[in-house]
Order: C-alpha cells, then sequence, then structure tokens
C-alpha cells in the first residue's frame, strides 16, 4: 500500500512457474500490443523475479516467480518506499511503470490537493515525485 493521489486499481500481479516463464510471458504480451513497463528484474521485498506490462488500455500486469513465502510467524512491518528500492537487480524504473509520464498522474495529484480531508498535502507530493524520480 502506499500513498497516492488517488485510489484505485495499480497492478494485477500473476505468479508463473520460472524465469523462462516470466520472459516468454512478456514475449507473448509483446505480440499482442502490450507495452513493456519494466523488467526483468529482482524485487527487494517479496524477492520476487518480476516483469511488468501495459495493455493498450494502460492497465498493468505483473508476472513473477520465486518469490517469498510467509506464514503467521513472520511479523508484519513497514519498509521506506522509492523507486531506487524497488528492486535488487534489473533496469531502472521507468516513467512507463511509475506513472511519471502519465499526464492523469498529474491531474489527480493538483486534484488531491484541493481536497479537504484526504493525507496528500504539498509534502505528500513532493515526497511522491522524490520517489517517483529516485
Amino acid at each position: 500500500m502506499a500513498l497516492m493521489p488517488q485510489t484505485g486499481y495499480l497492478h494485477s500481479a500473476y505468479q508463473v512457474t520460472d524465469i523462462d516463464e516470466v520472459a516468454a510471458s512478456g514475449e507473448y504480451l509483446r505480440e499482442r500490443g502490450y507495452r513493456h513497463a519494466w523488467g526483468l528484474g529482482r524485487h527487494i521485498q517479496g524477492s520476487q523475479i518480476f516483469d511488468y506490462w501495459r495493455d493498450p488500455d494502460r492497465a498493468m500486469f505483473e508476472h513473477y516467480t520465486d518469490g517469498d513465502v510467509f506464514d503467521a510467524a513472520m511479523e508484519p512491518g513497514w519498509a521506506p518506499m522509492s523507486v531506487s528500492g524497488l528492486a535488487q537487480w534489473g533496469p531502472k524504473a521507468t516513467a512507463e511503470f511509475t506513472g511519471a509520464n502519465d499526464p492523469r498522474v498529474v491531474v489527480a495529484a493538483i486534484k488531491a490537493l484541493r481536497e479537504k480531508g484526504n493525507e496528500v498535502d504539498l509534502a505528500a507530493l513532493r515526497g511522491l515525485i522524490k520517489a517517483m524520480s529516485s
């Protein structure tokens, strides 16, 4: 969960068998007009190998494998969020992934600043900009 200027669908994630299937599913999506958003890489939180894609309507999908598995013995916690802290290895997160190239994100942030009672203020907006460009 992350503080964002608007609520809504971020992405769907689908677990696949192994890294070969992550790569093959990307090729399948590319052949059908999906745009590559980010990956291949390995997340820090969860440790899974990932690849992100956007469909023609800009909905985002993740294929992943080899993620950590937890049970009730694992204590929940918080981790700082930054784009540079999203992956152990792989390419730098793209503007396609973060939404930094989507004018709708900017418009939503400006509208959120006007609304009373939400958690997005100028300081939060600065933090979002910093996280998206780190």
